[in-house]
Formats: structure tokens, C-alpha cells, sequence
């Protein structure tokens, strides 16, 4: 019998590499299950981010308190209800807006029902939010030296356009994660 011997390519072993390194090819049901289990910690933690950052603007709503109930001026009591509607809005966008990812070129455009479904509101809240924050900032710089109001009440106007931009910062880091573009990357595989 004549015996047929196949050689293998001679590699040397490296020093900080084990078997475990080597990427494996999956088959439809492991990709399938690792796409389940990513989608489910990504909606994890976004639900962990969306609680401890709804807790920024609502807490902050409390600071106002004060100068509705004992200042003297009209004025700092309007720009306080400025603020606190500021906040609330950004609470809003935080708690029940829905994520909006960009899609990428090759998906198809979403029908035009479901961007109705949204509504104007939601739609346009940030935009809106956005200009009431800085309307409050801006507001900040008249009650620098004012009297009649405590003497912080000037940062205090800041507040919303800092949580806001916190605020909409987190939202585009929940979003840098996009778990449905795995769906694209599968390959066909069939296991044994």
C-alpha cells in the first residue's frame, strides 16, 4: 500500500497567542444567538443610561423651588418657569422619545407612516428645547448683579443648556451601538 502523507505549513508558536484567539466561523444559530444576546445587553444598558440620566433634569427642577415661592421679581420667577419647562422637556426627550438611528445606504428608507407616526412634537421637541435652553442662558447674564434674586441664580439659568447637552450626548452614545447593522454582516455557513 502505498501510504500518501499531507504536510502541514511549519508556524512557529507565539509567545502571547492561544487557541482561544483564533477567530472560529460561526453557523446561522450561534450568530443568531450572539446577535440576541448583544441586541439584549445593548437594550440593557441603554435602559440603565436612559434611568440614571432622567434623573439629571428631574432632580434639577427642585433648584427653581426656591426662587418661584420667595423672590420679589417677576422676572426671575418667569425665567425660573423658563428653566423648570426647559428641564421637563429634557426629561421628556430622555424618557419617550424614540431612538432614531441613521441608517446606512443600503437599508431601505422607512416608509413614510411610520415617520408621520411620530408626530411634530416629537419630531421638532429638540429643536425646540434646544432654543429654550439657550433663551434661559442667555437670561443668566441679566441677573449676574441683579438684586432681588440669590446671588447663584445666574448659574442657575445655565442649568438647562448643561443638561441638555449632557442630555443629548448620552443619547448619541446610546446610539453609536447599532446591533441591527450585525444582521448585514452574517454569512452563510452551514454547520456539519
Amino acid at each position: 500500500m502505498v501510504a500518501t502523507r499531507l504536510r502541514k505549513t511549519f508556524r512557529y508558536p507565539a509567545d502571547n497567542s492561544d487557541d482561544d484567539d483564533v477567530p472560529k466561523d460561526l453557523d446561522e444559530e450561534e450568530q443568531e444567538k450572539l446577535i440576541a444576546k448583544l441586541r439584549a445587553e445593548d437594550t440593557e444598558r441603554n435602559e440603565e443610561y436612559k434611568r440614571i440620566f432622567l434623573a439629571v433634569p428631574s432632580v434639577s427642577v427642585m433648584s427653581y423651588i426656591p426662587t418661584l415661592i420667595m423672590s420679589s421679581l417677576i422676572q426671575a420667577k418667569l425665567v425660573s418657569l423658563l428653566c423648570i419647562t426647559s428641564l421637563v422637556a429634557t426629561a421628556y426627550i430622555m424618557a419617550f422619545v424614540t431612538d432614531i438611528r441613521p441608517k446606512s445606504p443600503n437599508q431601505v428608507k422607512p416608509k413614510k407612516r411610520s415617520e408621520s407616526k411620530s408626530g411634530p412634537f416629537r419630531r421638532y421637541i429638540g429643536y425646540l428645547n434646544g432654543t429654550l435652553s439657550l433663551l434661559c442662558a442667555l437670561n443668566s447674564i441679566t441677573f449676574r448683579d441683579k438684586r432681588g434674586v440669590h446671588d447663584g441664580f445666574w448659574l442657575l439659568c445655565l442649568l438647562p443648556i448643561v443638561s441638555f447637552a449632557l442630555i443629548m450626548l448620552a443619547r448619541q452614545l446610546m446610539l453609536s451601538v447599532d446591533v441591527d447593522e450585525l444582521e448585514d454582516l452574517k454569512y452563510e455557513y452551514k454547520g456539519a
